[in-house]
């Protein structure tokens, strides 16, 4: 019997169901010595329904029985809230035993995962250069050299570089000058591969210096002369950059200019020197018939003429009044065109004293404001330096000042006094949107991506036809966009920058250097604004007067330009009543004056000339075949002298031949090219004057004035055969 009552109790206690276990489990303090463990993950969040969250209940107090979940459990129905439990904020859990209930009940919902993180962006880095860090370089660099270390050489070059890429400088030209004496010397040592180094690193120093591209091709010719290619390159390279910077391009212009000048100015005095050496027979003829001289003899006419012809040099009136007088002494004698080409000649010796004036506003540069801004925007400036420029410069600077202070300010990392400078440059020229970019510029290193935008495309929008600051203020607006991770535009901003000016990216610009002065692109104070502020009008103006009174001589100042126009005028209304006046003509058998007053019926003959050929059996014969021999022999003179003249000046056998045009054409070139050498020291020599300079010169004018003075010479000897 007791074990058919232990039967039946067991078969009880399995069919009675199972206990449920509490959902949440009550915390437990960590016993002293016992690790912590690691809550389990959340079940993974599954497809289906949208689940409620769990309800969280309070933790029993320590040693009360667990109660079991689920509303049965909990003694009420589904639905209803237990005493002391909000109602509506929890979600039910739905009842077994209601109709269409699920068979378990669901897995509480899990929260879904935070969102990534978002990468920060990298930031900028500062600046962390300064002049004095250049010079430390610099020095560390000059003392290596000296004691034969060139590890420690190269170490110092390296940081060199690094604080010029730092402080974005363009040229550091006293230091690439050191280093082109450097490899010239390495050469003269027999040391190719040190002087293609040193030369080297003088175009990575100052890449608009054009004696170290120079440098450069001399280095390589000596390294490897079988490379013709990179010599070559270099060789333009040079050239460039020789017209890139302002000194040597401006010296050079002062160069050429002043040759040109003078070489016109002998070319005109050649030219009517020589017409009025061919006419002066004529001329001293024609004296005699004047009202006052009739009846004197021909000796005496004819003296009074000559100190006519010289009373302008012997009195020093200056070379344009002896020139007028030695044209108007042949005008009457000359053909139409070597008339005209003799006007144009007056005309261009008139215009000297402007093209003085505009030569010196073009070609001066040093000590003046321009240079000044040039040095702060590509050179390298003591920073002492530049606050003494500060301070004199006062409230009112000029605008391109102030806007190179704010930049020099910018790259040294003084971003307060940067804004202060560009503001005060806005102030002046309210018309420089470059400016734009570069206050942008500075908000974006201050974390003002909002005012940064503004002004990005504030300057697009009033750049206009300037693609450079257009293309400035899309690329930096690219970087921006990149920085709140808008990719899209930051493409489609860069893309139209690339577009705009990419030579000017590509040279300022670095997508892989994150520092300060090299991941946002400024715009320098455009050349046109310099221009003004590279001449003094005083000094300019002193220049042209200087010009016209060597030129002009006696000749008042207020009768200048209208005097030597009103001569020409004069001339040419002379030239047109030539006939009236009928001046003596050249005897086309011998060259004597043909003079319609002292032999009317001549004609193009002269008196003897028509007794000799035209009156048959006027004069004996012996007198036929010496008139005969005096033509011979002058027509051999003739050739003979226009030959020597050809050789001697290029072109003077053309005025002889009547091509007045092309003699001065000639004589305006070859003179050019010897005014070129004998100025080839330099007028206005830059700050690094470069023994290349004159070779350079030579070399581009020479060959071509050489040519053209043989093709004369040669139409010349030509002409004289015929």
């Amino acid at each position: 019997m007791p074990t058919r009552l232990a039967h039946l109790a067991a078969l009880l206690l399995l069919l009675a169901p199972p206990a449920v276990q509490a959902q949440i489990q009550a915390p437990r303090p960590v016993e002293e010595g016992e690790d912590a463990t690691e809550e389990p993950r959340p079940p993974p969040r599954q497809a289906g329904p949208r689940a409620a969250p769990p309800r969280t209940e309070p933790a029993p107090p320590a040693g009360a029985p667990v109660e079991p979940a689920g509303p049965a459990a909990r003694g009420g129905r589904a639905g209803e809230p237990r005493a002391g439990e909000p109602g509506p904020e929890a979600a039910p859990l739905p009842d077994p035993s209601a109709p269409n209930a699920p068979d378990t009940i669901p897995a509480p919902r899990t929260p879904p995962p935070p969102p990534p993180e978002k990468l920060a962006a990298r930031a900028i880095e500062p600046v962390g250069a300064s002049s004095q860090t250049l010079l430390r370089a610099w020095t560390e660099r000059r003392t290596a050299l000296r004691e034969q270390d060139p590890p420690r050489a190269a170490s110092a070059a390296a940081a060199l570089l690094d604080a010029r890429r730092r402080l974005a400088l363009g040229n550091l030209s006293a230091m690439a000058a050191a280093e082109v004496r450097d490899s010239a010397r390495a050469l003269e040592s027999n040391l190719p591969v040190q002087a293609v180094a040193h030369a080297e690193l003088a175009v990575a120093l100052a890449p608009d210096l054009a004696d170290g591209h120079l440098a450069l091709a001399r280095a390589r010719l000596a390294q490897a002369p079988r490379q013709p290619l990179q010599i070559l390159g270099s060789i333009g390279d040079g050239v460039a950059a020789a017209f890139r910077e302002p000194h040597t391009r401006r010296a050079l212009l002062a160069d050429v200019m002043v040759a040109l000048l003078a070489a016109v100015l002998a070319a005109t005095a050649a030219l009517v020197l020589l017409l009025l050496l061919r006419n002066l027979p004529l001329f001293l003829h024609d004296v005699r018939h004047l009202p006052l001289l009739r009846g004197s003899a021909p000796i005496q006419a004819s003296f009074l003429g000559l100190v006519v012809l010289a009373a302008p040099l012997v009195f020093g009136l200056g070379p344009l009044p002896a020139l007028a007088v030695a044209l108007t002494a042949a005008w009457l004698y000359l053909t139409h065109a070597e008339r005209a080409a003799a006007t144009v000649a007056l005309l261009l010796v008139t215009a000297i004293p402007w093209a003085a004036e505009w030569t010196a506003r073009q070609a001066s540069w040093a000590g003046t404001v321009a240079e000044t801004v040039h040095e702060l925007e590509h050179g390298l400036l003591d920073d002492r330096v530049v606050d003494e420029l500060a301070a004199r410069a006062g409230e009112a600077p000029p605008p391109p000042l102030a806007a190179a202070l704010g930049r020099h300010y910018k790259r040294r990392g003084d971003l307060a006094a940067a804004l202060r400078w560009y503001d005060v440059a806005s102030r002046g020229d309210e018309k420089a949107v470059e400016l734009l970019v570069n206050v942008g510029n500075v908000r974006f290193m201050q974390d003002d991506l909002e005012g940064a935008k503004a002004a990005y495309l504030l300057a697009s929008d009033r750049a206009g036809g300037d693609l450079t600051v257009q293309a400035a203020a899309h690329y930096d607006l690219s970087k921006l966009y990149l920085r709140v991770s808008d990719i899209g535009k930051s493409s489609a901003a860069r893309d139209r920058a690339e577009q705009e000016d990419g030579p000017f990216l590509r040279r300022y610009g670095a997508d892989d250097d994150f520092s300060a002065n090299r991941y946002l692109v400024d715009v320098p104070v455009p050349a046109a604004k310099l221009e003004p502020l590279a001449a003094d009008p005083a000094l300019v103006e002193g220049v042209r007067e200087a010009a016209r009174t060597r030129l002009a001589g006696v000749v008042p100042r207020a009768a200048w330009p209208w005097a030597p126009l009103a001569l020409l005028g004069a001339l040419w209304a002379l030239a047109l009543a030539a006939a009236q006046v009928a001046p003596s003509k050249r005897c086309e058998k011998c060259g004597r004056p043909a003079c319609p007053r002292c032999d009317p019926a001549g004609g193009a003959l002269c008196g003897q000339c028509l007794n000799v050929y035209v009156k048959k059996g006027a004069v004996e014969p012996r007198f036929r075949q010496q008139k005969e021999v005096q033509v011979r022999r002058r027509r051999r003179l003739g050739a003979l002298g226009t030959k020597a003249l050809a050789v001697l000046t290029g072109g003077g056998g053309y005025a002889l031949q009547g091509a007045a045009g092309r003699a001065l054409a000639v004589f305006a070139t070859v003179l050019f090219a010897a005014f070129l050498i004998l100025f080839r020291h330099g007028v206005l020599p830059p700050t690094h004057p470069s023994p290349w300079a004159t070779w350079a010169k030579l070399v581009a004018v020479v060959p071509v004035a050489a040519l053209v003075y043989l093709l004369a010479v040669r139409d010349q000897l030509r002409r004289t055969r015929g």
